[in-house]
């Protein structure tokens, strides 16, 4: 159970309070990274209780590309940090530099921020390790203030004190709706529903028909269909991926970048580009098609919102 220091809570209100202010006012006046790097390092130091001198540095080499700081506790990397100006919309995409084979292997945590919108990534462990968000908060965002702070506390320096984030992420990894859905869907719980009915209605319904019930009018589609985890729910559709051999064999569909509706998913294109920064060997996809393939994956950054500049450098013309 995470315990809130009341000073420290306290402090990041009050500091909520104060920079919702100054972000209000440097997205009016359209402030660039720079100067947005500025008002997240004061918001480091004034409301997260890190000392802005010693326990944040700037422009930390990962294996050849930078963070714009690392935050460090007692001397412990405890996450890196990328800013961009006020004015962006931060997305996955902003953290290819950091995920894959980019990434040091103890960099656990990575925060992806415009001063407004703060996101936290967890990069995982290993050769496929990608960003996973764990959650977003919002300065300006019309959501209760107390809802605002605990999510803060997270990155404050008591909250690395009493390693509250991984617990946060540990708890929504237990509680997801997915893992819950699979749980409500397996056979145990489903003849415990059926004994349940029997016994208070009198009424025998098969394993089939409860099911269907579950998972038509009970359930989430949502919740359904992440209850499997993505590896189980590949589209059906070639376009999503970057490298198609054979359109009506889905063994040789390679690099997914694109959900089923079509539209780019930033998270897949981070991996899709890690990939691509290996051993390509491995893929399979023959050197004549690596073109199309980087263009196709170029094309999706262009649509997030990625500029030719801030394309990661497999992609760069």
């Amino acid at each position: 159970m995470i315990k809130y220091a009341n000073n420290a809570f306290n402090r990041i209100q009050d500091g909520i309070r104060k920079y919702s202010r100054i972000v209000a006012q440097a997205r009016q006046r359209g402030m660039n990274e720079r100067d947005t790097g500025d008002i997240v390092k004061a918001m480091l130091g004034d409301m997260l209780g890190f000392d802005p001198f010693f326990d944040v540095t700037a422009d930390v080499s990962v294996r050849g590309a930078n963070a714009d700081y690392a935050v460090l506790a007692d001397a412990s990397l405890q996450f890196l940090l990328l800013v961009k100006p006020v004015g962006t919309i931060p997305n996955a995409a902003h953290l290819l530099r950091l995920s894959g084979s980019s990434a040091p292997q103890y960099a656990q945590w990575a925060i992806l921020t415009n001063g407004d919108l703060w996101f936290c990534y967890r990069l995982a462990v290993g050769v496929d390790r990608h960003a996973e968000q764990v959650f977003k908060v919002s300065l300006l965002e019309n959501k209760p203030l107390d809802e605002k702070a605990g999510l803060f506390f997270l990155l404050s320096r008591e909250g690395v004190s009493e390693d509250a984030l991984f617990q946060y992420w540990e708890k929504q990894r237990i509680l997801h709706p997915g893992r819950i859905a699979s749980l409500l869907l397996s056979d145990e719980i489903i003849n415990i529903i059926r004994r349940e009915i029997q016994r208070t209605a009198n009424y025998r319904v098969d394993r089939q028909t409860l099911c269907n019930i579950l998972t038509r009018d009970v359930l989430r589609s949502d919740a359904l269909a992440a209850r499997d985890g993505e590896g189980a729910n590949l589209p059906s559709l070639p376009q999503c991926f970057a490298y198609v051999h054979n359109p009506h064999e889905a063994q040789s569909w390679k690099l997914r970048f694109r959900n089923p509706d079509g539209t780019p998913n930033a998270e897949m294109l981070t991996l899709a580009v890690a990939d691509l920064s290996g051993d390509i060997r491995g893929l399979g996809i023959p050197a004549d098609d690596l073109p199309l393939v980087k263009q196709r994956l170029r094309l999706a950054y262009l649509e997030l919102g990625i500029t030719e500049p801030e394309l990661p450098e497999p992609l760069r013309l």
